[in-house]
């Protein structure tokens, strides 16, 4: 899931996903949801978000390879760049069939983007505050078109808002996101698994993260051999959560295509 959300702001996928044959499993990131409570949200770094994640991987590898089954991994947002970047360095990346994501948190679009100043002092306050959290006050109407969705997510306190991280975690995914665009010294280029299967969703009209720079990761940096960028006029952030049922059943269809053809 994104920054800030939890899983349960997933089911409607994973409900569409078991109705077409799909078993899903998803987890409340650290520092999200269930598993941070009060003073714990926003409490994470680089290390344990990849830790975490190996952990899941190991344990879902081993039941999907005990019955035949492909083992695909899914990421919104932040969590869309998490997955991209276990393509690169994930520990148990070769035991993974296919990726997939929407709207990762590559880079910031510019209505989001923290001011220069920020930017510049961003890394001496991880290092020197890494625990301080802050209220991003994100613009809700860049999540999604759908009014009732926003209103949830105003009402649903404190799991979604306010939207509240701390400054590590904060600077890890921002950096995160950036080695994902840049490549530098091709540092993603040379290591991204190139024989899997890659999808990357993203709502044209997001103004949370910047669909350009999804288009410019899998047109220029990813070296799969498999890879698909999908581009939705009029759709925002949350594609295949919380965005208009005639949004989500289109987005929803394409992924559905996809995860049939890359699973036989």
């Amino acid at each position: 899931h994104g920054f800030c959300e939890h899983c349960k702001l997933q089911y409607r996928l994973m409900d569409n996903l078991a109705l077409n044959g799909f078993e899903s499993f998803m987890l409340d990131h650290r520092g999200s949801g269930m598993t941070s409570p009060g003073k714990l949200r926003g409490m994470t770094d680089e290390h344990h978000t990849f830790k975490d994640l190996d952990h899941f991987v190991e344990k879902n590898s081993r039941e999907c390879k005990d019955q035949g089954i492909p083992l695909i991994l899914f990421g919104h947002s932040m969590g869309g760049a998490i997955v991209l970047n276990y393509a690169v360095h994930g520990k148990s990346r070769d035991k993974i069939d296919a990726y997939s994501c929407t709207g990762p948190l590559i880079l910031l679009h510019p209505h989001s983007r923290p001011n220069r100043v920020t930017t510049l002092l961003a890394p001496l306050l991880a290092k020197c505050l890494p625990n301080h959290r802050i209220d991003t006050e994100l613009d809700l109407e860049g999540i999604t078109c759908d009014k009732r969705y926003r209103d949830f997510l105003v009402n649903d306190q404190p799991l979604s808002t306010p939207i509240v991280g701390s400054l590590r975690q904060i600077y890890d995914f921002l950096k995160r996101g950036e080695s994902l665009y840049y490549n530098r010294e091709n540092s993603i280029s040379d290591n991204f698994v190139k024989d899997k299967p890659v999808l990357v969703m993203h709502g044209q009209d997001d103004t949370i993260n910047d669909p350009d720079a999804s288009k410019h990761f899998v047109e220029k940096v990813c070296p799969a051999t498999d890879k698909t960028l999908k581009l939705y006029p009029g759709a925002r952030h949350s594609i295949l959560s919380l965005e208009t049922d005639a949004t989500f059943s289109n987005v929803f269809n394409d992924y559905v295509e996809w995860l049939n053809r890359v699973s036989r």
